[in-house]
């Protein structure tokens, strides 16, 4: 999902699979700073005036940052639409969950934007994923591989909570409420750095001492964000709070050790370590998936070790199966 100034792409099949009239009005670009609308609030998506663009090379839709909210509730209700009538292997339903996904942390991680609605949404992704999981284990992985997002807090967020649902998963977590805490907190787990200055968060280069202390105090900021929430599941609260606490007690905010550290934070913390390393993020080197499977091994002693244990017996399955 590309942003140019003012304006967002959004997917042309999520946005005419829409029905009724919409909330938002659409854009084309006519040159890298200048965009027309071509359909206005109130108007129905239309496949054959889209088509007519289309036709003399436009393959780009965009909305404006002011009306992303409405697009995303548009977006959320083909969700929970398509979810209820399709398959969730349909490729549809995996472009409207993939779209909801990306546009919800778009909004809190670039337009700042975290509220009741934000968490509902990001409930609703979860949901679609921990069904995905159950209805095929291995479409779930297809939505690492489904991210246009160019931005890396979306990007490591989706890759984070299928990896700790995943993970979960593998270590016998069967029922749907613990996949559900564990995917959410995936999903949420670095709202905090939502606050953090921009120009810490996206440089390239290794943070000043004073640098690196603002960032770590992003699990605080992340419970601040939602202490007031009501009805915001104290166990993501506490994902939220603990995914940097390490089983040796090198982590952080609290230092917490061993079984002191909740149990479905020691999943994300594994899930998000991984997706740390193999998200891309500006310039910076990705490592392969077997690369960063040597460098979590190595330093065993800071996660839960039979956690471990089983995400990398989650990677060797799918050599095997290769």
């Amino acid at each position: 999902m590309g942003a140019i100034g003012e304006y967002s792409e959004i997917n042309i099949e999520n946005f005419l699979s829409m029905q009724g009239e919409l909330p938002f009005a659409v854009y084309i670009r006519l040159s890298d700073n200048k965009f027309t609308k071509i359909f206005h609030q109130g108007d129905i998506p239309d496949r054959s005036r889209f088509q007519t663009y289309a036709e003399k090379g436009v393959k780009e839709l965009f909305i404006h940052k002011l009306e992303r909210r409405e697009y995303i509730a548009a977006t959320e209700r083909l969700v929970k639409k398509i979810l209820a009538t399709q398959p969730l292997t349909d490729e549809i339903a995996k472009t409207a969950v993939e779209e909801l996904t990306e546009q919800t942390l778009f909004e809190i991680y670039e337009d700042r934007i975290f509220d009741e609605h934000s968490v509902r949404r990001a409930q609703t992704i979860v949901k679609a994923y921990v069904d995905t999981l159950k209805a095929n284990p291995k479409s779930l992985a297809s939505f690492l591989n489904l991210s246009r997002n160019e931005t890396y807090p979306c990007r490591h967020g989706i890759a984070t909570a299928v990896f700790s649902i995943l993970l979960a998963r593998a270590a016998d977590n069967e029922n749907d409420k613990t996949l559900n805490v564990v995917g959410l907190g995936g999903l949420l787990h670095d709202v905090g750095m939502s606050l953090i200055p921009k120009d810490i968060d996206d440089v390239n280069r290794k943070l000043t001492r004073e640098e690196w202390a603002k960032v770590k105090q992003h699990p605080q900021l992340g419970v601040g964000m939602i202490q007031d929430m009501k009805g915001f599941p104290e166990e993501v609260k506490l994902i939220i709070a603990q995914h940097h606490e390490r089983w040796d007690g090198s982590g952080y905010p609290l230092g917490l050790k061993g079984p002191a550290i909740f149990y479905p934070a020691r999943i994300v913390a594994i899930a998000d370590s991984f997706s740390a390393l193999t998200t891309r993020r500006g310039g910076r080197a990705l490592y392969n998936p077997e690369d960063a499977l040597a460098m979590l091994t190595t330093e065993q002693g800071k996660f839960d070790s039979q956690l471990l244990k089983v995400f990398c017996g989650i990677f060797s399955k799918r050599s095997q199966a290769a």
